[in-house]
């Protein structure tokens, strides 16, 4: 198969409309011999035809966006501070509308976090996801931030605290929201293999609408299974004991009551001590113990031996510490000056804040420094998803949805990066928790196999040339040998980190796809090990860490995460949770299979239509909405998927 053109103009930067580089006949002009011997797809058709288009709309933002800091006596430094003050504000509102929305019904049930809508007629599109609406914020903050590298602002100037200048924070927030709403759009078409097309003189960004729900369902499996291990951590399971236990040694008890800001005095208050891990703390140690069961407490040498929990254990502290910082009410939020604007951003001693961790954990102050520079803004490249403190001289200040909201596993991926731990190494780790699971937890009743612990398979050929195969995991039924490969990327933010994770998974594709072909062609010789042919079918699966990709099939090989892997051996059945008010709560199972005999006859048709992917499935659909303004021409349509709010079980 011809190697696409998407392949290689993805990655060059004169096709990238949203830049300042931006020049479509130059890059054609400079890699126009690696260009043109390959495959012209619907994707780059899309990129080519529509790219100038998108990079007009991108000249407007950045001409609006200059006007409007233009018109401002803000300094650099007061536009980062008001724009994390923004983030800040809209943090708070999010968090009120979205407890609103989440206990407004008369039930709840366990897909619902990943799902809730907030509704109002300021909207454009009148009704919002939550995660939508936070994503959306803190991507345009960095937008916003970043884009201030670019701007020359006036020397000498001195901020006035008037209406005006309140208004130029709400306008190059509406600017930058909406730029970010097409921008976001068009990444996620061009790097998802998307098309771009015009009807009626309105352009349409249209999505693979399959991947596209795959897409909502894995957030709301990935947030679900961490909802599993949140229920058993706060019931003091004995499998989590070891979590307590890291708790206990870590902390003095003191917990963070209230903290008073006046100038440059600070009053901290602690309550009395108590044992019990604050809810932060399990909050945050659950997504690790969800999907990071395989690396949690190795220590890491470039962070003085901290270990993942450990980076967990201060974050939690400081959500502590942040969540207790004086700020407005929700009734309080209308912004009339700058003064009441910046109430949304206190301030912190560093020296304060340090003593803070002194008090209340057991950290070394190199520790404590070490965990606080992953989280401190650096140079001039944003990114509120990984950075969430800002130093200005003596003080810290804090981008509460980078905290409140943080995506451990994004976060621990890329600390693990920074402290130089080898992908391949948790690969490896990765791979021996799928076995060891296998080995030692105990199957439901159908669940009758055996895992073939032998993975290097190898024969002289008739020239006497040594031919071997590695085989990343083999389990042997009666009937079937499943070889599966086995992927640790990664966590997937951006629409590029989900390209470059799905080239892994075509590798993946064809190490599995030749392994098959390996043991196929020379059973014989591994007889001894793989038992008789006779019959026996060869089942092929790819098995990743997160589950971003499950549920897709690719050249007729099944993709699963391990949690939808496991569960078909351990527990063979979904459990859907419903809670009513006046009922209480109610358990809706669903069988994977009901005997030795279907559980083996399932597993191919489960793992092509996995029952908790298609159950989710159902319950959504595709809906058109606008992310440019309201009277933009062209218009410009997306898509999104939209959670149908009913339980299973319901008629």
């Amino acid at each position: 198969m011809a190697e696409k053109i998407i392949e290689k103009i993805l990655w060059i930067e004169g096709f990238y409309p949203f830049s300042l580089k931006y020049d479509p006949k130059k890059a054609i002009e400079t890699h126009k011999q690696e260009l043109e011997p390959l495959e012209v797809d619907e994707t780059s058709k899309s990129i080519f035809k529509y790219s100038n288009y998108f990079n007009f709309y991108f000249k407007d933002i950045c001409k609006a966006l200059d006007k409007v800091i233009g018109q401002s006596t803000l300094t650099k430094s007061d536009f980062i501070d008001l724009i994390i003050s923004d983030i800040n504000r809209t943090e708070l509102i999010i968090s009120e509308d979205s407890k609103q929305s989440l206990f407004s019904g008369s039930s709840f049930d366990s897909n619902m976090p990943a799902n809730v809508y907030i509704k109002k007629p300021e909207f454009q599109n009148n009704t919002e996801p939550v995660w939508g609406l936070i994503d959306s914020a803190m991507e345009t903050a960095t937008l916003n931030l970043n884009y201030l590298n670019y701007v020359k602002f006036k020397e000498n100037a001195v901020t006035t605290d008037e209406l005006s200048q309140v208004d130029v924070i709400k306008n190059i927030t509406l600017v930058g929201s909406t730029f970010n709403a097409i921008k976001q759009s068009y990444d996620r078409i061009i790097w998802r293999g998307g098309i771009i097309e015009d009807e009626n003189s309105v352009v349409k960004l249209k999505s693979n609408q399959r991947h596209l729900m795959l897409d909502n369902i894995a957030l709301t499996r990935l947030i679900r299974n961490i909802g599993a291990v949140l229920m058993e951590l706060q019931t003091d399971s004995v499998e989590y004991k070891s979590i307590r236990k890291l708790y206990h040694t870590t902390r003095h008890f003191q917990i963070i009551k209230s903290i008073e800001i006046n100038g440059d005095e600070f009053k901290l208050q602690y309550q009395a001590k108590s044992k019990n891990p604050t809810d932060t703390y399990i909050n945050y140690i659950a997504p690790i113990l969800t999907y990071y069961p395989f690396f949690q407490s190795e220590k890491i040498s470039e962070f003085d031996n901290l270990t993942i929990l450990d980076l967990v254990n201060l974050f939690s502290s400081l959500c502590d510490f942040v969540m207790v910082l004086p700020m407005p009410t929700y009734d309080d939020t209308e912004i009339k000056d700058l003064t009441k604007f910046r109430r949304f951003n206190p301030k912190v001693k560093k020296l304060i804040l340090k003593e803070y961790f002194k008090k209340t954990t057991k950290y070394s102050d190199n520790q404590i420094s070490i965990f606080l520079n992953l989280l401190t803004q650096k140079g001039n490249k944003h990114n509120l998803f990984l950075y969430s403190i800002y130093e200005v001289e003596d003080y810290y200040y804090f981008s509460h949805s980078s905290i409140k909201r943080a995506n451990m596993l994004y976060l621990v991926d890329k600390w693990l990066e920074v402290g130089k731990c080898d992908l391949a190494e948790r690969g490896f780790k990765f791979e021996d928790y799928i076995k060891n699971f296998l080995r030692t937890e105990k199957p439901n009743e159908f669940a009758k196999f055996k895992l073939i612990e032998q993975s290097k398979f190898s024969f002289l050929d008739e020239n006497n040339i040594n031919v071997e195969e590695e085989i990343d995991l083999l389990i042997k039924t009666d009937n079937s040998l499943i070889i599966g490969e086995i992927k640790c990327s990664m966590y997937p933010l951006d629409p590029d980190d989900f390209y470059s994770a799905y080239q892994t998974i075509k590798k993946a594709k064809n190490q599995v796809a030749r392994k098959a072909k390996f043991l196929e062609d020379n059973w014989g010789k591994f007889e001894h090990i793989l038992g008789e042919k006779g019959q026996i079918k060869i089942q092929r699966i790819i098995i990743l860490n997160f589950p971003h990709f499950a549920g897709r099939i690719i050249d007729e090989i099944p993709i699963a995460d391990f949690y939808l892997f496991l569960s078909y051996f351990k527990s063979g059945k979904l459990t859907n949770v419903k809670i009513e008010k006046n009922k209480g709560m109610t358990l809706n199972d669903i069988m994977y299979y009901d005997s030795i005999q279907s559980f083996e006859d399932n597993f191919s048709q489960f793992f092509n239509n996995p029952i908790p992917i298609e159950e989710l499935y159902s319950r959504q659909r595709i809906e058109e909405y606008e992310v440019t303004l309201k009277g933009t021409e062209p218009k410009t349509i997306a898509e999104r998927v939209v959670y149908i709010e009913k339980t299973p079980g319901d008629e």
